[in-house]
């Protein structure tokens, strides 16, 4: 089949996509604010590592800051990967609705909780819960929206919930430059924000027809007696975590964990310490540069967001996944190897890592709910493209390692990890087909 592996280029010429609805419309507004909020509360404490560590551990070592740091980053992949694995599932059988609003309290909340940590193993452990939240509502936000779009519209729906991450950080760069000189302490408080959100997800959000239909299948099955099930209903009553390795699904879950893996590596090994290079790079607190630094990366994330869809559609997954990639890794090592104070060079830099970085995301968002079904979609989403967070934690601990060794170089940490992009960068060329469409 000619070009089958990249499907979206193969398509015909689309017609215009239907009208959406109102209820299309509330659904695409609380995914892209749950997204805001994941967006601020999980960048809160990389703009805040410095500060935060130096103080609670009584230092200014950046060796010593950047493995502690590291060992708190950590945590909060591990509950990031755990949460979205419990909350992936969960949502299979209680819904997407519900499952949401039980992921976005618990961030909030324990974001909040970190501005009373006392040491950094406590708040390592209130990033642990926030991580675990955050990684529920990611993947089921991006699989509640792909369900509720028409297909013709969906990848332009999940486009805009893309951009939601970086005006998430953006506004944490706003409320580091406004609130930062007020101490660390008061980004967590305003990180309580998100709870806000649930009242509105209670009220507005109805299930999706598809997992409405799954889960009638589910019920059907089992108001029959075991002895008279068939073998087709007997495999709907199985856990759906059962369902992932099979032969239809195992290509499909390796791959996508292997993708998401090398873009979360980088972003939280390699990514996640230019803050903490920017208060190197001008030997202060750095309130101002470090918010800046922020606001140019989260604009190369919204501008990836917006063009996600576009790309996808004109050269298809595999050719942008590998291209981004790529480009991620030469923008990190020049940025790293050849800046050496804060200045508007740097900028331009960041905003161009922004882009690249933030684009294997956007593209997994649109083509996993691609490959798997309504009953299991939840549960696929949260396992592959959150396994690889477990592999981005030792990453995190061993660039932080490499910082301590180097005698606080978070700039050849981050160069050498990013390598990991040029592997991601092979593997995209692999990438199962699909016909761009959620059954």
């Amino acid at each position: 089949m000619p070009d089958s592996a990249i499907p979206i280029a193969a398509e015909a010429p689309l017609s215009a996509p239907p009208a959406a609805t109102l209820s299309q419309y509330h659904v695409l507004l609380a995914t892209w604010l749950g997204g805001v909020f994941d967006g601020m509360d999980s960048s809160i404490f990389a703009i805040v590592l410095y500060p935060a560590i130096s103080e609670l551990i009584g230092t200014k070592s950046h060796a010593v800051v950047g493995l502690h740091g590291s060992y708190i980053i950590a945590m909060f992949m591990v509950g990031w990967a755990l949460g979205a694995m419990l909350f992936g599932m969960l949502a299979d059988y209680i819904g997407r609705a519900k499952t949401l609003t039980i992921t976005i309290l618990l961030y909030a909340i324990c974001t909040g909780l970190c501005a009373l940590a006392n040491n950094w193993w406590e708040l390592g452990f209130y990033r642990f819960l926030v991580g675990a939240g955050i990684g529920g509502e990611m993947g089921i936000g991006a699989v509640f929206l792909s369900e509720c779009w028409p297909n013709k519209s969906r990848m332009q729906a999940v486009g805009v919930m893309a951009t939601s991450l970086g005006f998430g950080y953006l506004l944490t760069a706003t409320l580091n430059l406004f609130l930062g000189h007020l101490g660390w302490r008061t980004l967590f408080i305003a990180g309580i924000a998100p709870a806000f959100l649930t009242v509105y997800i209670r009220a507005k959000l109805k299930e999706s027809h598809r997992f409405e239909e799954a889960s009638a299948e589910r019920k059907r099955a089992q108001s029959k007696a075991a002895d008279r099930r068939t073998d087709e209903e007997k495999e709907t009553l199985k856990l759906t975590i059962f369902h992932l390795f099979t032969k239809e699904n195992r290509k499909n879950i390796l791959m996508v964990s292997a993708l998401a893996g090398v873009a979360i590596i980088c972003w939280w090994a390699v990514i996640a310490w230019i803050p903490a290079w920017v208060n190197q790079l001008t030997g202060d607190l750095a309130v101002e540069e470090r918010s800046h630094a922020m606001f140019a990366k989260d604009i190369g994330m919204i501008l990836s967001g917006i063009a996600g869809g576009m790309l996808a559609r004109k050269f298809g997954y595999r050719l942008c996944m590998s291209v981004s990639m790529v480009l991620a890794f030469v923008i990190t090592v020049g940025m790293f190897t050849t800046i050496h104070s804060f200045q508007p060079l740097l900028l331009c830099w960041i905003l161009g890592l922004g882009f690249f970085a933030h684009v294997p995301f956007v593209l997994l968002w649109m083509y996993i709910p691609e490959l798997f079904t309504a009953k299991i979609r939840s549960t696929a989403f949260g396992f592959s493209y959150n396994i690889g967070r477990f592999a981005a934690a030792l990453a995190v601990l061993g660039s932080g390692a490499m910082i301590r060794a180097f005698d606080g170089s978070y700039a050849f940490a981050a160069s050498t990890v990013a390598s990991v992009y040029l592997v991601g960068a092979v593997i995209a060329l692999f990438m199962p087909p699909t016909n761009g469409e959620v059954s």
